[in-house]
């Protein structure tokens, strides 16, 4: 199915903006106490607590609406590249893989793809909503700036996420009807993409008349992923919602929510949608009287020039920005997204290990060795593995539950370097225990898939530990009951969640 390309005035009402933005707040507020819980849930009504705190659903939508003022639709990724390098100082998950690759020079779309374990997270998918409401009634045109935002911090499913939400919001903002314009979205991804495949699934379930509850232990046994902020997942329990809800705000927004994982994200979309759809008549009335008229805002986003600070500018900066571009556009339609092809992070981020099985080498003595002598036995340099990028991929050397032990020694090069500002991540499939020098700091055993992230990590921890410019510590990492795929992360960040430089691994 095509969109109908059009020049003409924006489609786009107050009434409609105000809905899409309102619902968004409301419904994120509902679902943000729940963020990350692991299984499903079951709240009702008098569950409900709306709490008015900053959310980076809508945040960066704040930052995006300024850039679109300034560059209109001469925006490019190259112009909001710059807002990320100038503004953003948070760093979670892909943002802090986005905002590490640009300070590198790795400019979009590279910067999206290169080394970051998230591109498929939901830090796109969340900031849809602008792009709907600037182009209504122009999916392709959505489409087509979304992806110069998601390209930043993503790479394919999780740029598709971004653009399959604008394509299907611009479309609602006209038609009213969610679920025609969630299927004329979804037959515009290719076809075999993970998220094309997942929403697909849970259409199928909708079309075969499938009951509320089985359907959704159906698609949370088929949609489950290990971070829960993966974008496939999420975006089916947003369908899924939105089509189980038929309509009815609480209804829509509590079925998301009660599938878990990332509530906040999946509720303040299907509010979004209903508010973009119907206005704000579909908005409980007793909600919206607790809606504060001012946004909440964390420090740095309130600290940049030009950001909206009540719900009313926005919409009516919104509503002006669309009418203004409205006879902007390309009369044909937009091309959309062409993901660009992986890349091996080579460039940076090159570690050597000292990779050895437990049986056959005396440990206790070679550790030895290492501390006194501070560098490899020459009879061990053929087990020196020159890794790249953050995570490392041991699966070749997991041979059936055994015990690995990997060595090195973390020189640090960061003159700049605070020791109070020093956080490390580490993390493992497998059960493992980390020391630096004699030192013991990690003895963790879960079976979690590891989660290379600051902020929440699993398979592991995240702590403060002090290093100063010039430390050197020689690393060593035991890895229990080594099965494929395995793979280990140790990785070095500040008190934002941002990566560090000048923190090198190496051996030889």
């Amino acid at each position: 199915m095509k969109s109908t390309p059009s020049a003409m005035t924006s489609s786009l009402s107050y009434e409609k903006a105000f809905g899409g933005w309102a619902g968004k707040c409301l419904a994120g507020a509902i679902g943000m106490p729940y963020e990350g819980v692991p299984h499903p849930l079951a709240l009702g009504a008098g569950d409900i607590v709306v709490q008015d705190v900053p959310n980076d659903d809508l945040e960066l939508q704040l930052v995006w609406l300024v850039a679109l003022e300034q560059h209109e639709a001469g925006l490019t990724f190259g112009h909001l590249a710059r807002f990320w390098t100038e503004h953003i100082r948070h760093g979670c998950d892909e943002y802090s893989i986005a905002i590490r690759n640009l300070r590198r020079g790795i400019l979009p779309p590279e910067s999206g793809q290169y080394d970051n374990w998230f591109h498929d997270g939901m830090g796109a998918a969340i900031r849809s909503e602008i792009w709907a409401m600037v182009f209504p009634g122009r999916p392709d045109a959505a489409a087509y700036f979304a992806e110069k935002d998601a390209v930043v911090d993503h790479w394919g499913d999780g740029v598709w996420a971004e653009l399959f939400l604008a394509m299907a919001e611009s479309r609602v903002i006209v038609t009213g009807e969610p679920e025609e314009a969630l299927r004329f979205a979804h037959a515009r991804l290719p076809g075999d993409s993970r998220l094309a495949r997942a929403l697909a699934f849970v259409f199928s379930l909708h079309d075969a008349g499938v009951e509320l509850e089985r359907a959704r232990r159906e698609i949370l046994r088929r949609l489950r992923h290990p971070n829960f902020t993966d974008c496939v997942m999420n975006l089916g329990f947003i369908v899924f919602a939105l089509l189980w809800g038929r309509g009815d705000f609480l209804r829509t927004v509590l079925l998301a929510v009660n599938c878990g994982r990332d509530t906040d994200c999946t509720a303040a979309t299907c509010g979004a949608m209903l508010g973009l759809a119907h206005g704000t008549g579909v908005l409980p009335g007793e909600l919206l009287e607790r809606l504060s008229p001012e946004i909440s805002l964390s420090p740095n986003i309130a600290a940049i020039p030009g950001v909206p600070r009540t719900l009313r500018e926005l919409c009516e900066r919104t509503l002006a920005l669309s009418q203004r571009l409205a006879c902007d556009l390309t009369p044909g339609e937009y091309p959309l997204y062409c993901p660009l092809p992986p890349s091996t992070p080579d460039r940076f981020d090159k570690a050597q290990w000292l990779v050895l099985d437990e049986s056959g080498h005396d440990l206790p003595a070679i550790k030895e060795h290492l501390l006194r002598e501070g560098r490899c036995p020459e009879a061990l340099r053929a087990h020196i593995v020159e890794t790249h990028g953050i995570r490392f991929d041991l699966s070749a050397w997991a041979r059936g539950a055994n015990t690995l032990h990997l060595f090195s020694f973390l020189e640090v090069d960061h003159p700049g370097a605070e020791p109070d500002d020093v956080f490390l991540s580490a993390t493992a499939d497998v059960g493992f225990t980390l020391w630096f020098d004699r030192q013991r700091l990690l003895n963790h055993h879960s079976r979690q898939l590891a989660l290379p992230s600051f902020h929440r990590t699993e398979g592991g921890a995240a702590f403060h530990y002090p290093l100063r410019d010039g430390d050197r510590k020689l690393v060593h990492f035991q890895l229990y009951s080594c099965l494929p795929p395995l793979g280990c992360t140790l990785m070095f960040g500040d008190r934002l969640n941002n990566h560090l430089e000048g923190f090198h691994l190496k051996i030889s």
